[in-house]
């Protein structure tokens, strides 16, 4: 599997610094996805697909920091995780996110208040919030977005879309956001 990875990658100082992030993170992936899914096997193909996830986008998120990289990595096993235990048994289990909305960049909400954004953002679908949170903290484009969440690129587009409008509308009814 990891040779899969590389090959994905072509700068070799890549290779070299993507084989350290998969020897450091490998336990903890499948440790997250054996809590979802109670099946090694199964843990092992989560592990597997959000490596193969983090490297077709890994020239955009190696220079994370660190603190972000780890929770990227996290949501990827998750998402990898759920994947396949809703394929199973057609049921997702839902994992809160972490408080961390940083880098608000939108222009509609760079001079709003953070602290209420956040508290908005908290208040959003367990969907919105991942959406947003992928987008936000790690200014990821649609088809990355896509790659993490398993999900096609106008899925992607589409939930984006609503979660930026379902938060535009809270934000408007807490009085945060008016145009």
């Amino acid at each position: 599997m990891l040779f899969i990875c590389m090959a994905l990658i072509d700068d070799e100082e890549d290779k070299k610094s993507f084989d350290e992030l998969y020897n450091k993170y490998e336990t903890t992936a499948i440790s997250i996805a054996l809590k979802i899914l109670k099946n090694r096997e199964a843990a092992e193909d989560a592990c597997a697909e959000a490596f193969l996830s983090i490297a077709k986008c890994y020239e955009r998120i190696k220079n994370l920091e660190p603190q972000k990289l780890e929770r990227y990595i996290v949501v990827t096993v998750e998402n990898a995780s759920f994947d396949i235990y809703n394929n199973e048994k057609k049921y997702g289990k839902k994992v809160p996110l972490d408080d961390n909305f940083s880098d608000l960049t939108d222009e509609s909400l760079s001079n709003r208040d953070y602290a209420e954004i956040v508290r908005c953002i908290k208040k959003l679908s367990y969907t919105d919030q991942e959406i947003l949170y992928l987008r936000i903290n790690f200014g990821l484009k649609h088809n990355e977005i896509a790659d993490t969440l398993h999900i096609s690129n106008a899925a992607a587009r589409k939930r984006l879309q609503s979660a930026k409008e379902n938060l535009i509308v809270l934000l408007e009814k807490e009085e945060i956001y008016c145009e």
